[in-house]
């Protein structure tokens, strides 16, 4: 059940920043890749000078991409394990996973 919850969230974060990164290419790009505006979810800083990717550039060449890896491959592991492909360790001899 943890599994399908997990699957159910970041799936949906994952759905949710890839919209945005595809609005961003196809905005940025109309906008002939001008980054004096700035566009996209609010989920990163737009305090200039307190994180690195307040910027609309970092945020559209770092950021996004980052977030993108992580919440694809905690979405491509969780339906892994979901599928059997993936076992996960609950008597493996150590602590194991709790879940």
């Amino acid at each position: 059940m943890w599994l399908w919850i997990g699957l159910c969230l970041v799936g949906s974060f994952c759905a949710y920043t890839w919209y945005w990164y595809v609005r961003s290419i196809i905005f940025y790009r109309r906008n002939g890749f001008d980054f004096s505006k700035d566009f996209g979810p609010d989920y990163f800083s737009r305090d200039e000078g307190h994180r690195f990717f307040s910027s609309p550039k970092a945020k559209f060449y770092f950021g996004m991409p980052f977030v993108l890896a992580v919440t694809s491959l905690l979405s491509i592991l969780t339906l892994s394990m979901l599928l059997g492909i993936v076992k996960r360790c609950i008597e493996c001899g150590g602590d194991g996973f709790p879940i």
